[in-house]
């Protein structure tokens, strides 16, 4: 994941856009929220801010969406979306922080609208396989979290192998694409599980995303999985 840099004449700020909130337009300034609850102002308008994210993060800077007029926030961290009352409430993954923002009725319905519309999967049809079951899971561009299944979470793939190391909501395998030349690209993120994520005995990062490729084994729980093309013939789907 790509570093985002503010700098100015007589400033520099460097942020991991997995830490970022929200950005919220203040005049003719903007007002950047991260995790830890620190706010930093920012010497730009919010138009200059998403043109930063587009330009320095690519199509990684889908991870960022605009509400309105006043708003870019973290797809992810959408908790609830409250039309009629004019709210937007925001969380952190795995932590007890929240954040409650206003916008207009128009925005929030076009945000709720979007927030529904199916993912958009793979064309080469890229999968993670359990290694044990040999069930697999297609992947879609964007974020696809991964935990055991229980009835008290959710996630796009929930893993029913009997594998109790596993935590409800375990990992994220990221997948970009790069444009114009349709590059995918594939990161993996632990979801502050209990025990860590692993790749290649390497125990992977809640904040950093990792890069893989095609090949990758990814450990979570006493459970193996291989991120690999589909073969359609020999699959099994979950």
């Amino acid at each position: 994941m790509n570093t985002l840099i503010f700098k100015w004449r007589d400033e520099l700020i460097q942020v991991n856009p997995e830490n970022i909130v929200y950005f919220q337009a203040d005049g003719n300034y903007s007002v950047m929220m991260l995790a830890s609850r620190k706010e930093q102002l920012l010497t730009m308008n919010l138009s200059k801010v998403q043109l930063t994210l587009d330009e320095q993060l690519g199509f990684q800077s889908t991870m960022f969406e605009k509400v309105g007029r006043d708003l870019i926030i973290r797809k992810d961290f959408i908790y609830c979306i409250q039309t009629l009352r004019k709210k937007l409430i925001l969380s952190v993954p795995n932590s007890e922080k929240f954040f409650e923002l206003e916008a207009s009725k128009e925005a929030l319905k076009k945000l709720k609208e979007t927030q529904q519309e199916k993912p958009k999967k793979i064309i080469n049809e890229v999968q993670l396989r359990d290694l044990q079951t040999r069930k697999i899971y297609p992947l879609h561009i964007g974020h696809n979290h991964f935990g055991r299944k229980t009835n008290s979470i959710e996630c796009e793939h929930q893993v029913d192998n009997g594998d109790a190391k596993i935590s409800r909501l375990h990992f994220n395998i990221i997948v970009y694409l790069q444009l114009p030349e349709t590059i995918y690209e594939f990161y993996v993120q632990d979801m502050y599980s209990a025990i860590g994520t692993f790749h290649n005995e390497e125990r992977i990062s809640s904040v950093n995303p990792k890069l893989i490729s095609i090949g990758a084994m990814i450990k979570a729980g006493k459970t193996e999985f291989g991120l690999e093309y589909a073969d359609l013939d020999k699959t099994e789907i979950t």
